[in-house]
């Protein structure tokens, strides 16, 4: 597996992807579905990803949505331990020995990446880990600032009396964080950038 085709994995795994193992042999598989309108972006993880051997790209039947998965593969399986050691996805503790390349962050932000923007007050880019423990948090945020040189802040929210926790771009890094991100963001995200809305205006 080479470098970019397991960064995109490690964005894909702390955003919506889901590693499945798939036999005795520490093998696992990866399954990526999207809705229809992010059509473009399935395509491209698909073509990004066909070293590893993958399926086609079908209808998820039953709803507007399209997916594919890998075939069974040994490195997917490591990286299943790795961020499922117990069944449960997990940030792991060398979080910071694997996510290093800003594609990583790219496919990270299409998946479960917002955009708090308001106009003549100011836009912020917000990381949904809503998956994730504050402790988690605390550990990417440390991770971002020192592979990326990124401040991102913990934000606490409260949804149903339950705490969950995202990740919140200081708007001292919002410059460099959009600078990293961009040339990899497909036009189907583009309006997660500031500059789509700025020009939408």
């Amino acid at each position: 597996m080479n470098q970019i085709c397991q960064s995109i994995i490690i964005g894909s795994i702390l955003g919506d992807a889901t590693i499945y193992p798939c036999n005795q042999n520490n093998e696992a598989i990866l399954e990526y579905k999207y809705d229809n309108k992010s059509f473009s972006y399935l395509k491209w993880l698909h073509e990004n990803l066909k070293t590893l051997g993958l399926g086609k790209i079908k209808p998820h039947k039953g709803f507007h949505q399209h997916r594919f998965r890998t075939f069974p593969n040994r490195e997917l399986g490591e990286l299943r331990n790795t961020f499922y050691p117990e069944g449960k996805k997990v940030v792991p503790e060398n979080i910071n020995k694997l996510l290093i390349h800003p594609i990583s962050l790219a496919v990270w932000y299409m998946d479960d990446g917002c955009l708090d923007f308001r106009a003549k007050d100011h836009s912020n880019a917000t990381l949904a880990t809503f998956s994730f423990s504050k402790k988690e948090c605390q550990l990417l945020s440390e991770t971002l600032r020192t592979n990326f040189n990124l401040l991102l802040g913990v934000h606490k929210n409260c949804m149903r009396g339950k705490p969950y926790y995202r990740l919140y771009v200081s708007s001292r890094s919002m410059n460099r964080f959009i600078s990293l991100i961009q040339p990899f963001i497909l036009p189907c995200f583009s309006y997660k950038l500031p500059k789509f809305h700025q020009q939408s205006r």
